[in-house]
């Protein structure tokens, strides 16, 4: 009965029944499945799906690479210009690698997950679906 209810995409008559916590999961799962069965997407051959991945983790591996580039430049730079007294405080340790090593990996870490997150936002496949669209709109006579 539902599903001919939601194929016709008439309200369920007994919507008012059911608890609103399983209205609302209704709801988002009824969201979720428009999103995963979006038609206006190109479908993707295996091999072409194989280089789109490739290409995006390289994409976000070159991303977090330079972010761990640039965060052990704002470590070394930090010691070099000796803020806080840092670069003292290393060159008296007793083994000068660790306080190194504690002060360059956390800003390693930081700067290329935060490359790596903003590459994530910056993923160019919704402009490729764009491009498409736009593509065939203006091929077509009668979109004008």
């Amino acid at each position: 009965m539902t599903s001919i209810l939601q194929m016709a995409k008439l309200p369920d008559p007994f919507d008012w029944l059911k608890p609103g916590w399983l209205r609302r999961w209704t709801d988002r799962q009824r969201a979720r499945d428009a999103i995963l069965h979006n038609s206006r997407k190109p479908k993707l051959t295996p091999e072409e799906a194989r280089r789109d991945h490739r290409e995006m983790l390289r994409f976000l591996a070159v991303n977090a690479l330079l972010g761990i580039v640039i965060g052990i430049g704002v470590g070394i730079a930090l010691i070099a210009l000796d803020i806080g007294g840092l670069r003292g405080l290393i060159l008296r340790a007793a083994n000068p690698v660790l306080p190194l090593f504690l002060v360059l990996v956390p800003f390693a870490s930081l700067f290329g997950g935060a490359t790596a997150a903003s590459a994530i936002l910056m993923l160019p496949y919704e402009s490729k679906y764009r491009e498409e669209e736009e593509e065939t709109s203006e091929d077509d006579p009668s979109s004008r």
